[in-house]
């Protein structure tokens, strides 16, 4: 891997020619005001005039293709499984993402309401920074705890925003695959105006991108094996409940438990006979087929950014406001159950063809399964639980939607060349919030197991939960079968859960530097 080279400080000599004051700025990883050329620190910058030639239409994809950035941020793509859905970060050397401190101008802002690991590892979220208002970035490759705290042991990115414009300029963006539609398309419009002594900027921005499914792709249409959360359910079948159901010896294993699976294209109906049985789960899923490998994305925001001169550069008042909207829209193949009888979930159970006694399997006790409970379409006179696994394919596909609210304002007033000419200060107060909300498509396994049980007062007409329907839900066809009398036992135990979640940060800093604190005789 290839750095920047890394430049020290040399004597001055003093040669003839024309003198050139060179620019002084806040380097990330230093506090005090130097030129840029002058300082141990690695600190690789990426100014506008590479931003726009990296082709990159996101913040988070500037960031996170540079040789700098490592494996552990958190990627746009990752699944709608996990809490920080819509979401992205970098991490710098190995570390994770909380490791790296994400500055923008220099300034804290308000994590994503979410971490990964169980929320250990925070992170500032870079879909709610628009490149299109971004005037420079700079990465401190190395630890600056010193000087930033424990979170910035890995490094420090500072994102700065576009101040003084002047002019306008507009950009419009649009690509996609030959294969298939994956359209992404960006706008933006960038203004200013001002004087020698009051600048007024703008930036507007607009993003959109369609979602790209594993079944468009050659390389993810298939999940490997297969899952074997599957439709048909793999089913744990005791042996005692499977002969009492006339099945022929000959046709089972000769073990007390085994997998039995109905007929593949079969509505549901297929007799205890024309099952297969086998050692290990025998029907496999191919969740590829369904689900998103890129969520559907879309994002508008824009800047505002204003400076006055009170008293030239000694005295320069200075705010800003920035707000950015991220709608993510992921879409997740059928829920899995995982095994029905798993520690700390609720256990699912399927009870028996009739009331009463059962043949093998678990027992009422062990599965909650209410006694008087029954499935007519349950071929066997056992409690269908324990390792059984399956795929709820007649709920429809998972959905999960995004939506994330970031809201920043600065107000501050700062000054340079006081004095001698080498003091300066910066004060500010800043305000930044963001929100999260998210809104799912799933299934309740409490509501599951009742859909199960004919006996429960959701069949009952006379009872207030009566639902409409007096047939219980059917888990023993075949998904590329759809049984018509599940339709209304399925819209029952689907459930939307919503959750808001909020990140807030106040910060009021003051900062004094100087250059030549004291000078030295010789």
């Amino acid at each position: 891997m290839s750095e920047a080279p890394i430049a020290f400080g040399q004597d001055a000599v003093a040669t003839p020619g024309p003198v050139a004051e060179t620019e002084r700025i806040i380097v990330t990883g230093s506090r005090i005001p130097t030129a840029e050329e002058v300082g141990p620190n690695p600190v690789q910058t990426i100014d506008r005039d590479l931003i726009n030639k990296s082709g990159e239409r996101t913040t988070a994809e500037l960031l996170r293709t540079l040789t700098v950035a490592g494996p552990n941020g958190v990627p746009t793509a990752n699944t709608g499984n996990q809490s920080t859905s819509g979401a992205s970060s970098i991490s710098l050397r190995g570390f994770d993402a909380s490791s790296t401190l994400t500055l923008i101008d220099g300034r804290r802002v308000a994590p994503y309401p979410f971490g990964t690991g169980n929320g250990a590892v925070t992170f500032v979220d870079l879909n709610s920074i628009p490149r299109a208002a971004i005037e420079s970035i700079e990465i401190l490759k190395d630890g600056a705890s010193s000087i930033y705290g424990a979170d910035a042991v890995a490094g420090v990115v500072n994102i700065k925003l576009r101040h003084d414009y002047r002019g306008a300029e507009a950009t419009v963006e649009y690509g996609n695959t030959l294969d298939k539609d994956s359209g992404e398309f960006a706008a933006s419009v960038v203004f200013g105006t001002g004087d020698e002594k009051t600048s007024v900027s703008g930036v507007v921005n607009f993003y959109h991108r369609n979602s790209i499914l594993n079944r468009d792709r050659g390389y993810s249409q298939r999940f490997a094996f297969g899952s074997a959360f599957s439709s048909p359910q793999n089913l744990e079948l005791s042996r005692e409940a499977v002969l009492a159901a006339g099945v022929s010896p000959d046709d089972i294993p000769d073990t007390d438990t085994f997998f039995g699976r109905a007929p593949f294209f079969t509505n549901g109906t297929a007799p205890a006979s024309d099952y297969v049985y086998s050692v290990r789960p025998s029907s496999r899923f191919n969740q590829n087929a369904f689900s998103a490998a890129l969520p559907d994305s879309e994002r508008y925001g824009g800047l505002m950014s204003a400076e006055h001169k009170i008293f030239g550069e000694q005295m320069v008042l200075h705010g800003d406001v920035l707000y950015q909207n991220v709608q993510t829209h992921y879409v997740l193949a059928p829920v899995a159950t995982g095994t029905f009888q798993t520690p700390g979930n609720v256990t699912l159970a399927i009870p028996p063809h009739s009331p009463g006694p059962t043949l093998g399997g678990p027992t009422y006790e062990e599965t909650g399964v209410p006694l008087g409970a029954f499935n007519p379409s349950n071929p066997f006179q056992q409690i269908i639980s324990g390792v059984s696994r399956a795929r709820l394919t007649e709920f429809g596909d998972r959905v999960r939607n995004n939506e994330t609210d970031a809201f920043l304002s600065t107000l501050g007033v700062k000054g340079d060349k006081l004095f001698d000419g080498s003091w300066g200060y910066d004060a500010a107060f800043r305000y930044s919030q963001i929100k999260n909300t998210s809104s799912d498509t799933q299934v309740s396994a409490s509501r599951f197991n009742r859909i199960l049980n004919a006996a429960d007062p959701i069949f009952d007409p006379a009872s207030p939960e009566f639902i409409g329907t007096t047939v219980p839900y059917n888990p023993f066809g075949d998904f590329r079968v759809p049984i018509a009398t599940n339709a209304i036992p399925t819209a029952f135990a689907t459930i939307h859960p919503k959750s808001v979640d909020t990140s807030k940060l106040a910060t009021l800093d003051l900062n004094i530097y100087t250059t030549s604190l004291f000078k030295l005789p010789a």
